[in-house]
């Protein structure tokens, strides 16, 4: 598994950029929106790299330095750097000098504004995860844009062109280029976070089809496009069921599509209907070598199963479906949490359907706590878990080591002696229960979700 010592090491060298100054608003909204969510040490970080770019007398940076200053290890370092990378205010970039080695460039990027802040619901979810709703509320009303009533007053404001005249226009055509190749050299770059794989959607069939239901083309910009991506990973919708959903809330007058009105309508449709199932064709040739191939690596066959399912089933069903058979139903907060890990986290839809099945039917927790779910998914990233059978036999791995741990710890204490040294496992890993090797009850319970799914299907 790699280290911080295998992605940076004290000795390399790096530069901090940042186009603007940090605004007030920006300030601000480290301060009290986005230090809750990083934590301390990773504002730590962020200021400290900001003195280093705004110092006049060198360019270049040691990251011994920044440990020392900080007084924290390398790992601690690299933890933080990711959390500020993982908000979008931070963006990494590396290269292979001969002669200085592996160097950094690290630019820090403006945080969002207060209000765009609170406008963007996943940002907005996150904070309230951490600080509660009291709190949260208390930021909302601090932020709030200031409003006037000016119902008893007349507006009397002078237009531009009483006070100061028309423009000449043939002068104003003669700097028409310098003017333009001033107004491109302050184009900002943007920043965003989790690109969405584009492909998953067939965008000429889908706006064709939605002009068909007298949908605008006009709809269809980056972030419309980039919210339709959201709602396909999670729910597994397909161009016409998007389309259909668009329907409901489209303006006939012009053909636009309300957003708001549009996600009311996604809640809606996911709580009465369940979704289809996700995934490409594959044949029956292919499937029977891939679950010889698993059975062959020593998965049993509950585990080739639930790694079916864990394909073959968006997340949202999954979820909905493991709810069902608890006898519960899924909170607001949990689709809030569903929606956060696959808009931000890498980990695959299988894996993260592996990660609510261990969660929830092995620990056998009645609800996705957002900080526990979030621990593993980090975990989980950061050690590069791509498929839900990485995901399995890393599970298996954990619960073989807190085993071979409480034993020793066991042994221990009969014999009167003190251990020597503690086995370390993640902080999730709370003794995981024995019903992870339960091959007939996990079986069981496969069954169950299967017959759910099933049963769901026939309804559509």
């Amino acid at each position: 598994m790699n280290t911080a010592w295998d992605e940076v090491q004290p000795n390399h060298i790096y530069q901090v950029f940042k186009s603007l100054p940090l605004t007030k608003e920006g300030n601000d909204g480290l301060l009290y929106l986005y230090q809750p969510i990083i934590g301390a040490q990773a504002l730590a970080l962020y200021y400290a790299l900001l003195g280093d770019e705004e110092d006049s007398f060198e360019n270049e940076f040691a990251h011994i330095d920044m440990l020392n200053a900080l007084n924290i290890g390398l790992p601690d370092f690299l933890k933080a750097r990711k959390q500020l990378e993982g908000m979008g205010l931070l963006s990494v970039f590396m290269k292979e000098d001969l002669e200085f080695g592996r160097m950094f460039l690290y630019r820090l990027e403006e945080p969002l504004h207060p209000c765009a802040f609170f406008k963007d619901e996943t940002y907005s979810f996150l904070l309230w995860s951490v600080i509660g709703e009291r709190k949260f509320n208390q930021m909302v009303e601090r932020f709030k844009p200031k409003t006037l009533d000016i119902s008893s007053y007349q507006e009397i404001t002078r237009p531009f062109t009483e006070v100061y005249g028309s423009i000449n226009e043939e002068s104003f055509m003669r700097k028409t280029a310098k003017l333009e190749q001033v107004a491109q050299a302050y184009n900002m770059p943007q920043t965003t976070g989790i690109q969405l794989d584009a492909t998953q959607i067939d965008w000429e069939f889908l706006v064709n089809l939605a002009e068909k239901k007298y949908i605008s083309r006009a709809n269809f910009t980056a972030d419309f496009n980039h919210q339709l991506l959201l709602y396909q990973n999670l729910y597994g919708f397909d161009e016409m069921e998007l389309v259909d959903l668009m329907t409901e809330a489209v303006s006939f007058v012009d053909g636009k599509v309300n957003e708001k009105e549009l996600a009311k309508v996604v809640t809606r449709y996911t709580k009465q209907t369940p979704q289809k199932k996700m995934g490409i064709y594959v044949s029956e040739d292919a499937e029977t070598r891939r679950f010889n191939t698993l059975r062959q690596s020593g998965f049993s066959e509950p585990d080739i199963e639930l790694i079916q399912m864990s394909e073959a089933t968006a997340p949202a069903d999954f979820l909905q479906a493991i709810k069902q058979e608890k006898h519960s139903f899924v909170t607001d907060s949990e689709t809030w949490l569903l929606k956060s890990l696959i808009e931000k986290s890498p980990l695959a839809n299988s894996v993260i359907n592996v990660l609510m099945h261990y969660v929830l039917v092995v620990q056998n927790n009645s609800a996705l706590q957002a900080s526990f779910v979030n621990r593993i998914a980090t975990n989980w990233s950061e050690m590069g878990i791509k498929s839900p059978e990485d995901a399995i036999k890393h599970v298996r791995q954990l619960v073989k080591e807190s085993k071979e741990a409480k034993e020793k710890r066991e042994t221990q204490r009969t014999n009167y002696r003190k251990p020597i040294r503690k086995e370390t496992l993640p902080d999730w890993v709370d003794n995981p229960v024995e019903e992870v090797e339960d091959s007939e009850k996990q079986a069981a319970i496969n069954q169950r979700l299967q017959d759910y799914l099933r049963r769901k299907e026939g309804e559509k």
